[in-house]
């Protein structure tokens, strides 16, 4: 029996990831419940950067005019050594890129994303959005899946045919699927703050993604909302008071930026190796759920909505085993994805010698060698 007439679809979580596979499991005929804790809805996080593999998702989707309406489009990525503050190299995106990689390179608010993904869900009758539900534990049944869920009612269970569990970093639904549910934390916090565009300092006054690498602690910062605002991001020691302490030694340009910014918010930063397994039975995970990574490849949001694409399009397909062919599909990728990322917060962290051979070996490489590096990540397409 096909997965899809064991009944509706239960997704636990609606962060970018559940969203989208709600929406298209709708787009494909099929119906779906999701379930999230939040009682609402509203405006948090701060920038999400939406690399052409999960663009071509979305636009799929009919996204496209949405996010143009609120993202920004950047022309380049700038990399620059962070205690002199020297460009080291700059990568061609915009059009270069969606000539490269086949879909647009945008930078968004997340809850810009989130918004268009509502709106789109809103029109759908096969989605039954349940907020204000806490998952306390997720399980198999004789013909299903079942959550046990609290309410401002009291526990209840919501029962489904299949379950996709998209409850973020420290997922309840990996519990089913008999993994650790530990974090490793890595002695790193990320200060995110947003800011007026017109409080940057000159050198950050650009439709550009930004990234400084300093010993120890690295600098991201791109535009938000049309260019109106910037998402502002240091990542460095979680012993430090604040990012002010962070950017201390570095190039003014950064001092006075971090300086510039205000209502920083701290996110301490956890990872997991990867996992051997993304479902058992009738539950697969997606997203941080599944595959909890490093930001340093910007690929959180990206991942989860390849995931949702993937796992949506074999649902819907009725083979013998979508679940066993989602996991097959996506599980050496999202592994050396959270590889690659740990990798490169390494890379952008260091000092002294290897700081400057990193350098030098930046500034020589060809841009088209730069750029290839990046072809299996934002290359990505789903398969037909």
């Amino acid at each position: 029996m096909s997965t899809p007439a064991l009944g509706p679809a239960l997704i636990a979580g609606a962060g970018p990831g559940g969203l989208t596979l709600a929406l298209a499991l709708a787009r494909r005929g099929v119906a779906s419940r999701l379930v999230e804790r939040a009682a609402m809805l509203e405006e948090t996080g701060a920038g999400v950067q939406l690399s052409a593999n999960a663009g071509r998702v979305l636009d799929a989707l009919g996204l496209g005019p949405a996010l143009d309406a609120v993202s920004t489009r950047p022309e380049a990525v700038s990399i620059a050594d962070a205690p002199s503050g020297r460009t080291l190299k700059t990568l061609p995106f915009g059009r270069a890129a969606e000539r490269r990689w086949g879909a647009p390179y945008r930078v968004i608010h997340r809850a810009d994303l989130q918004e268009a993904l509502l709106e789109a869900i809103a029109s759908e009758s096969a989605i039954d959005l349940i907020l204000g539900t806490e998952v306390k534990d997720a399980r198999e049944t004789d013909d299903g899946v079942a959550l046990d869920v609290a309410t401002a009612d009291g526990p209840a269970a919501i029962e489904g045919g299949w379950l996709a569990g998209a409850d973020g970093l420290r997922s309840v639904v990996r519990r089913a699927l008999k993994l650790p549910t530990g974090v490793r934390g890595r002695g790193l916090v990320a200060w995110r703050a947003v800011t007026p565009a017109a409080a940057l300092p000159k050198t950050f006054k650009s439709l550009n993604v930004t990234i400084w690498m300093g010993p120890g602690a690295h600098l991201v910062v791109y535009p938000l909302r049309k260019g109106r605002e910037a998402n502002v991001v240091v990542i460095g020691d979680e012993r430090a008071s604040g990012a002010p302490e962070i950017v201390a030694s570095w190039a003014q340009p950064a001092r006075d930026l971090v300086g510039a910014a205000t209502h920083w918010t701290p996110w301490p930063l956890f990872d997991r190796p990867p996992d051997a397994r993304l479902r058992r039975g009738r539950i697969a995970l997606i997203g941080d759920a599944a595959h909890a990574a490093l930001p340093t490849l910007a690929q959180g949001a990206a991942f989860a909505i390849e995931d949702a694409a993937t796992l949506a399009r074999l649902v819907a397909a009725e083979g013998p085993d979508p679940l066993g062919a989602y996991e097959a599909a996506r599980l050496m990728r999202a592994a050396r994805m959270q590889v690659q990322a740990r990798r490169q917060i390494e890379i952008n962290h260091m000092a002294g010698m290897r700081a400057r051979a990193r350098n030098a070996a930046l500034m020589l490489a060809p841009t088209s060698a730069l750029l290839r590096r990046y072809d299996w990540i934002y290359g990505w397409k789903d398969a037909a």
